[in-house]
Order: C-alpha cells, then structure tokens, then sequence
C-alpha cells in the first residue's frame, strides 16, 4: 500500500469516522524486491528503461509505503526464543507486529534482527506490517561527499549510466529464527594453506549467545565437492551464559585441492559443518559454510616508487595479472536480481577471461549468490566499502556519528564475505580525494578506521585505502617516466591519434578503471525509443541526453568516420561505427599493458555491465545481455595465449614506413616452447602485400618476436590489414589477431562507411558450429554473430572478425541445440545477407 506522508498512522478518519483509503492500494509483493517493481508488475508504473519513463517514476521513493503479510506458527516448532529477521531494508521505517510497533530502522545494510518471542501467537495469525518512510535525500553524481551522512546506494540518485531510480523496500531476505540454549551469530571457517603447498588446515572461529550454562559438544567437518570426508573434530567445552562467546578451534587438513583464479586452474571448494549438541546430545544449532584453499599475497612490483602499495597479486606463489571488468548492480532494483541472473552476466564475464571483478563502492556490497558464483568459477571480488567521490567534493566523510555507522557496516560486511575465497581486497571506496585531485589514505580519519576495521577482522586479505590510491588520480603522459602512476583510472575515451602514443609510454602500476563509450546495438536503442526520436545522436536530443549524456560520441565520429547527416538516420552504420571505436581503444589499452608486465599489475575495464538500457556507455554488456563487438577483443586480449602488436598511429600515406613490433604472451605454457608466429599485411580485396615468419621462444611474460616493416603502397578503398597467427609445434593455429589501417590522413576510418557489400555463406555444421564463407571479392569487416533472442545467452569461441575474400571460419557456440540461421543475426560494416 502507498500513502501520503503519515497517512498510514490514522486507521480510521477523524473526519469521516472510518478507514482511510490509501493512494495506493493492496497489491502482491514479492521478497526480495522493491516497491518499484511490484508497482511495474501490477500496472502502476511503466519500464523505466522505455523512452524517458523513469522520470515518470520518481514519485515513489517520495511516498511512505507498507508491506503487510500474515503468518502462523505452531508451538512445536517455537523453541525458547524466537527472532524476527529482515536482512535488508531500504532504507527507513517501522515494524509492526499484532498490533504493536516492535522498532523502529534506518540503515539498508545491516540486517534488523528482533526478539518477538512475547509478542508472537502460536494460536492465531500473526499481522505483520513493514513501513518505510520516503527515501532519504542524497547526492548522486554530483554533490560532496564529505557531507554524506547516510549509507544508502548512491548511483540510484543519478549517474552518468543510470537516471534517478531510488529503490524502496525488502530488498534481502526476511525470516523466522527460534532456539534454545545456545544459538550461532557468526561462523567463520578461516581456510589456510601450509607452506607446503600440499595440505591445508581450517582455523575455526565461531561467535554464540548462550542462554544456558552447560556442557556443550562441537562438531566439525570438512567435506569435500565430491562429498568425501576430508576431517572431523569433536570438542567438549563448559560455556557461560552471556550475551556472546568466541570458540575459536583449528582442523588439519591433508592433501588438499588449491582453489585457482578463472584460467588458471580448477576451484574446487569444500563443505564445513558445525554443530553444537547439549550434554544430552540434543543438536541446538548448525551452519555450513564453502570454502577454498587458496593462499593469498600482494607483493611491490618491480623497480616500482619507495612509495608504492603492492599491487601485485599472488595467488599460491604465482603471480596473478589482474584482468578485470568493474561491476555495478544488474538493475537498479538490486533486490529483484536472482541467482540465474547474476550466473548469465557474470558467466559471460567469465568466458571473457575475466579474472577479477571490481564491486565499484557507489552501490552494494554484493549479494550472496553472486559471490557464491565467483567462488565456484574462479572470479576474484574486489570489494568497496559503500563510499564514492560525487564530483564537486570527493574527500570522504570524518563525522564521528557517519564513522560509527561506516564501522558497523564494514564489521558486518566483513564477517558475511571473509569465508569466500573469491574474496581478495578490500578498498575503502571509489574515487575519494583531497583537494587537488589527491587520492586519500590512511592519514584521513575515515581511510583509517576501515583500514583497522579490516586488519581486525580480516587481516589475510589486501586494503586499498580507496582507487585510484594514487598518488596521482590518473596519468599524464607528460609526467610518465616519473614514478607518480601507481592505481590510476583513465582515460575513458579513445584518444584518437594520441591513444598509442599514451599507452606505449603509460608507465602505470595498476589500471583500476579504463573505459571506452560504445553504443548499444541500433536495434535495441530504436525499440526503447518510445515516444522520442532514435536520431540523431546528439547533445540536442533528449532520449539520448537521458540515456548517457556522458558518452554520446558525436563529434568524436564525425572527426573519425567524417560528417553524419543530422537528418538522415544513419543509425545502424553509426552504431557499427561506435563500436568499432570501442574495440579498438580497449584492445590496444589491454595489450599495450600486458606488455609491461610484472611492471604492470592489471587492467579493469570501466565497466562491464550497466544496470539501464543506456544509448551509448562504457559497458561491454549491454543492458539485456548482450554483448557489444569490445567484448570479443577484450576475451583475445585477455586470453592466456596471445599476439599483440605495437604501432604508433593507424593513419598512413602513401610512401610512409608502416612498423610494427609483435608480442607473444604465453601466460600459463611452460618457458622454452617454440611458436612459429605468420605476420601479413593484407589489402582489403585479399591481397597479400607482405608476409613474414618469426619463430619465438615462449616466456612466461611478453616475448618480442620481431618487428614487421612495409612502405605503404595504394590499397583499395585506403584500407589495410595486420594479420597475424600463432601456431605450435603440432602445427595447430593457437592464436590470431587482425589490426585494420587506413590511408585517410583527415578521418581515418572513413573508409569503412564506404565499402560495397561483401556477401556471406553460413552453414549449420552440428554441435553447436556455423561456418561463415566469404564468397564476395571484398573482405567482410567486423563480422559479429548474436543469438536473435537476449534471454538466451549464448557464448561464441571468437567473434568480431574481419573475413577475406574466399575464407572460411569456423565458429564454436554454445548454443544447443542451433537448429537454424534464422537464431542468429550477422551483422557487420558491409555485410550483406548472408546466404
């Protein structure tokens, strides 16, 4: 039910002399969830990713809303005591129970818990009634984040990839909890890994209230994936009566499975149990916990500043380069997303040989099912801390009350996650600066107190007092070679002809943010253009202002691709347009620091997912799954194997020397293995101008392989291609990446708008493979394959590909069955049908 401001509180009007009748009535609510969406699922309120509707719905956070449910129980389940649990309510409000108000709550991320044992009825119905006030007023964006009182997920008041959402509601599961004696408030089972790498033992610590004095037995077991018995413990102890007490045990466990980060190896987990039984072994209560063996390290990189944090990861001895995307809540609803849900995005993110993932801090501390997801597939979690920079002023909060607050919630947050081993750092929040552009440390009050919260309650893992840490917030390519680019962020643009200068020079120790715009695909941004204008894309256009003003790119591509009519939609070559930017940009970010490493930790991506159907933003996955063409070249650029190539531009003239020197990064094979590496500059009608082969032995880092040279002739249509093939000893291609010039000096990717179509055959081949033929005389350029529908999530080998005359491809889905081409949409800069 919705009322206005206090209308709740009068059941009967003083006026009228009966019932008031709420603005909004009765209607099914689903927990978790929020306000918003059971007003979608009821008719109330429209999509808000539809055209400009989610200004239509910021009424609702600013109304007072009650959740109503009845329950029975009967007295042979109720025990001694009985609580009443709400594990997230957003954000303020009261509890009612039978009649009476049990508590008042304000806080989204600590969970209410209630004693009601003399207030519930196990003879009747039980009328419970949950009330929240209007949302509280916060600064999105744009305000000062040294005035930020409240912890409450700051993105929804409006960012630069979401409109102003401000959820309401039950948003964390709501329960029931009785018991006698004794009860567990916290279970931690503390895996670690012994020097020898071999075995492994579980530091057990385990907070309870006793409600009776007595001879207690504790039990443990460990029990691995499989369901083998791996260790036992038994322990007898006297507890005291008290409001808590600390068990604190440990368990050796033999011949262990190291747990791995994605692509590194396997992520087997165990099982843990406790029980505690009476001395008249009567079982009171239990939990049970996954754990993974892994040991875990930072380490300086090397010849990095006196100054620098370690920033190196170490995962069981081996250093771990950091491939990442950051991520941001599936919706803005973040209470309505299900475990399938968070398996698709972060599935994809696993196929795309992500590694770890950033929990940027103007959100949530993730949900349970979605690091249940990481432990099980490899996916390290970078964890912040709930605070963010808000643009006029981004120095944190050092109000003594707010620090209390931040405190509590850390506490808690802390002891929820630290039994994850996906779980790897910790950091105090995205963006926090002093004046100046500072990034803050533990010098400052707020940095301080987490930082002591952390190394009390889970000193193993790493502490970033905020990202970037600095010491400057991004890098200038006039002060690199400095020592000053340790954790930067940026740029989150294509820098067009200065791009491969900044990043062959970047002397960074960790990109924690670097992003690109590319446009959602044209499809999706005319079917979410209701009641507005698709075209043109520009600064003057409102559905485009309010679906990523940030990001739209016209100038940007009438400088790159030269002028766009403002008339004449243009939309789908635009979008093609677009996004080919986006690969570009983040491919030679990637590769450029793979190349530096160890000097280099890692590369994050700003950012994988959205949580609204933006028109244009820095995300490789699009609002409803689908991936953008990036997607693709981050998986190469990110794989274990792979061949990159340095250049300086992508524009050339004619007569010009076109130099290229090739890498080979071969993250997992062992040193010593000989490659064979094919370099070919290649015209667009198929020519091959020049080939050359370099034989390489491999390295666990970048290997130079050689350097490829050629005077630039006349190429058809001003376009031509670096491609370049990895094979092994056995003869197999292991590798492959393609690089595209031009010949326009003015807008170098002009030539793409202009090419005559080039026409594919596609063949079924079973299993789940589709053969694509070139069998026009023209290369067919950013050849991207999609599955038709965005609910069915469908992962590709590789994709994005440049195919030449007469070639054929062959392409691996994970679609099954796929019973015809029409599931598919090919698309690309020239292509035609595909026949």
């Amino acid at each position: 039910m919705g009322f206005y401001k206090n209308q709740w509180r009068l059941y009967e009007s003083m006026e009228l002399g009966h019932e008031i009748i709420p603005a909004i009535g009765h209607m099914k609510a689903r927990i978790p969830g929020s306000v918003q969406t059971d007003l979608m699922a009821n008719g109330w309120l429209k999509d808000p990713n539809l055209g400009l509707a989610s200004l239509d719905g910021e009424w609702v956070d600013n109304r007072e809303w009650v959740y109503e449910t009845n329950f029975s129980i009967s007295d042979d389940w109720l025990q001694d005591r009985c609580e009443l649990v709400f594990e997230g309510l957003d954000y303020s409000g009261e509890i009612y129970l039978n009649g009476s108000k049990v508590a008042g709550f304000e806080g989204m991320f600590i969970p209410v818990r209630l004693d009601i044992t003399d207030r519930i009825r196990t003879n009747g119905s039980n009328r419970l009634l949950v009330v929240f006030h209007a949302a509280p007023d916060i600064d999105g964006q744009f305000g000062y984040s040294n005035q930020i009182r409240k912890l409450k997920s700051r993105f929804n008041y409006a960012w630069d990839w979401c409109p102003r959402i401000v959820p309401v509601g039950i948003w964390r599961d709501v329960y029931l909890q009785t018991y006698s004696e004794v009860k567990i408030n916290d279970f931690y089972p503390n895996a670690m890994v012994e020097d020898n790498m071999i075995d492994g033992h579980v530091r057990f610590r385990t907070e309870v209230t006793v409600q009776r004095r007595g001879s207690y037995t504790i039990s443990y077991r460990v029990m691995t994936d499989q369901g083998e018995q791996k260790a036992i413990a038994v322990h007898t102890m006297e507890l005291e009566c008290g409001n808590s007490f600390i068990i604190e045990h440990e368990l050796a466990v033999a011949d262990i499975a190291l747990w791995w980060p994605n692509g590194y190896g396997n992520q087997p987990l165990y099982e843990v149990f406790i029980e505690i039984t009476n001395d008249n072994h009567i079982m009171k209560c239990q939990d049970r916990k996954l754990i993974g063996f892994r040991k875990l390290e930072f380490i300086k990189n090397p010849n990095s500043p006196e100054s620098a944090l370690p920033y190196t990861l170490v995962i069981n001895g081996r250093p771990i380069f950091m491939k990442g995307v950051n991520w941001v809540p599936i919706r803005p609803f973040y209470g309505d997303v299900k475990a399938d849900e968070y398996a698709n995005y972060l599935g994809r993110f696993k196929d795309m040989n992500v590694n770890i993932l950033r929990v940027w801090g103007g959100a949530i501390i993730e949900k349970q099912d979605f690091y249940q997801y990481c432990d099980a597939n490899g996916l390290m979690v970078w964890q912040e801390l709930l605070q963010s920079s808000s643009g006029i002023n981004n120095t944190p909060p050092d109000d003594p009350k707010f620090l209390n607050d931040l405190e509590q919630v850390a506490i808690f947050a802390i002891k929820e996650k630290r039994s994850h081993p996906s779980l790897v750092i910790w950091c105090g929040g995205n963006e926090l600066m002093w004046e100046g552009f500072k990034p803050v440390d533990e010098r400052h009050a707020n940095i301080a107190r987490l930082k002591k919260v952390v190394e009390e309650h889970d000193p193993d893992r790493g502490f970033l007092p905020t990202s970037a840490s600095g010491p400057s917030f991004n890098a200038n390519v006039k002060h690199m070679g400095n020592g000053l680019h340790h954790d930067v962020h940026g740029p989150w643009l294509y820098l067009e002809g200065d791009h491969y200068e900044f990043f062959n020079k970047d002397d960074s120790l960790l990109l924690s943010e670097m992003g690109t715009p590319g446009i959602s695909r044209a499809e999706n941004i005319e079917k979410y253009a209701i009641g507005c204008s698709a075209w043109p894309p520009t600064k003057e256009n409102p559905y485009w202002v309010h679906r990523g003003a940030w990001w739209i790119q016209w100038e940007q591509l009438n400088r790159l691709f030269g002028e766009w009519s403002r008339d004449h939609n243009e939309l789908q070559i635009y979008s093609q347009a677009s996004r080919y930017v986006q690969m570009e940009s983040l491919r030679y970010a990637i590769e450029a620091t793979r190349r530096r490493e160890p000097y280099a930790s890692g590369f994050i991506i700003w950012m994988g997912n959205e949580p609204f159907a933006n028109n244009s933003n820095t995300s490789v996955i699009e609002y409803d799954g689908m991936v953008k063409p990036a997607y693709y070249a981050v998986k190469n650029a990110f794989s274990s194997l792979h061949i990159s190539a340095k250049y300086d531009k992508v524009n050339f003239s004619e007569g010009e020397r076109f130099s290229c020197q090739l890498y080979l990064h071969d993250e997992l094979g062992t040193n010593g293995q000989t490659f064979e590496v094919q370099a070919e500059i290649v015209g667009i009608d198929g020519t091959v101008y020049k080939q050359d082969r370099f034989t390489c032995t491999s390295e666990q880092l970048a290997t130079q392989v050689g350097e490829l040279d050629w005077i630039v002739s006349g190429a058809p249509y001003s376009l031509f291609f670096l491609r370049l093939q990895v094979r092994d000893k056995e003869d197999a291609v292991v590798s492959t990446n393609t690089y595209l010039y031009s010949m326009d000096l003015l807008s170098p990717y002009r030539p793409l708008r202009q090419l005559p179509k080039a026409s594919l055959a596609v063949e079924l081949m079973g299993e789940g493979q589709l053969q694509i033929r070139n069998v026009s005389d023209i290369t067919a350029v950013g050849v991207m394959i999609q599955e038709k529908e965005a609910s069915r999530i469908v992962s590709f080998n590789h994709n994005y590909l440049h195919i030449f005359p007469g070639e054929s491809v062959t392409i691996e889905s994970s679609m099954q069955p796929m019973d015809s081409v029409e599931q598919l949409i090919i698309n690309g800069f020239n292509i035609g049908l595909p026949s």
